[in-house]
C-alpha cells in the first residue's frame, strides 16, 4: 500500500506541475453565488452571510474576501453605531452587503465602483432583506466624489490597484477618517501565507506606515488587509 501511495503522489505531482490550469480546474467549485439566489431569512448577523462566505481562492463570487478578512471588517463595522462608512470599488456588491448588515439601522454605507457588475440585484436583495435605506451606491470615480474632513468611521479601499490609483484614493479620502475611525486596504498585506497581495497597494501602506505614523497608526494585518486607526493628531491645513 505504501508502494502505490508514494507512486500515486509523485503521478499527481507530475500531473499539477505539467498541467497546471487543469489541477486547478480539478479543485474549482461550482461558483453559483448571485443575490437571486439570497436566502428566506433574516440577515442580520456574520452567521447570516453563509451564503456568500462559502468559497475559496479557485471559487470567490459576490464577496472577494477570504473568511478572516470578511469577520475583520464585520467586527469593525458592528463596533461603531451610527457609522458612516465609505466603499471604494464595489465590483459584485458582496461587502457593500456586508457592511449593511453589519452595521446598525442609523448608518450610512456609501459604496463607490466606476463600472460596478451587479447593482440590480444587489438592490433587489437589500430592500428584501429591509436594509436599503442605509445603502448608497454610487456610479463613478472615487478620486471625484465629495469628500469630509474627519466625517468617517471607515473607510474601505478596494478600488483601482495599480500603485498611481491607490495613492490618488488614498490622498483624496486619508484627511476624511475620524479620529479613532479605521482606514483599510484590501490585498495589501500579508498577514499569513497564501494571500492574494498586490505590489501597488502593498507598496503604499509601508509608506503610509512610515510617513504618515503620526496620523495613522498601523495595526497587525489580517489576510491581504492592511488596517489603520486614525489618531487624534489634527491634520495640517495645507
Amino acid at each position: 500500500m505504501s508502494f502505490f501511495r508514494k507512486h500515486l503522489r509523485r503521478l499527481l505531482l507530475f500531473f499539477i506541475r505539467r498541467r497546471p490550469y487543469l489541477a486547478l480546474e480539478a479543485l474549482r467549485q461550482r461558483n453559483n453565488h448571485s443575490f437571486a439566489n439570497l436566502p428566506n431569512r433574516p440577515q442580520r448577523n456574520f452567521e447570516d452571510l453563509d451564503w456568500i462566505l462559502v468559497s475559496n481562492s479557485t471559487n470567490k463570487g459576490l464577496l472577494l474576501l477570504e473568511f478572516d478578512e470578511a469577520a475583520l471588517l464585520f467586527r469593525l463595522v458592528r463596533s461603531k453605531p451610527a457609522a458612516q462608512i465609505v466603499e471604494i470599488g464595489r465590483f459584485c456588491g458582496g461587502s457593500a452587503f456586508l457592511f449593511a448588515v453589519a452595521s446598525d439601522h442609523d448608518s450610512m454605507v456609501t459604496s463607490i465602483d466606476i463600472a460596478p457588475q451587479n447593482d440590480e440585484l444587489l438592490q433587489i436583495a437589500l430592500k428584501k432583506s429591509g436594509l436599503a435605506h442605509k445603502v448608497h451606491l454610487l456610479v463613478g470615480d472615487s478620486h471625484d466624489s465629495e469628500v469630509k474632513v474627519d466625517f468617517y468611521d471607515l473607510i474601505f479601499v478596494d478600488g483601482d490597484h495599480s500603485y498611481e490609483g491607490v495613492l490618488k484614493d488614498y490622498e483624496h479620502w486619508k484627511k476624511t477618517v475620524k479620529p479613532g475611525g479605521y482606514l483599510v486596504f484590501h490585498n495589501a498585506a500579508a498577514g499569513r501565507l497564501h494571500t492574494d497581495t498586490v505590489p501597488g497597494p502593498f507598496r503604499l501602506v509601508q509608506e503610509i506606515a512610515t510617513r504618515d505614523r503620526e496620523y495613522y497608526r498601523r495595526e497587525p494585518d489580517v489576510g491581504s488587509l492592511a488596517l489603520f486607526i486614525r489618531t487624534q493628531k489634527p491634520w495640517l491645513i495645507s
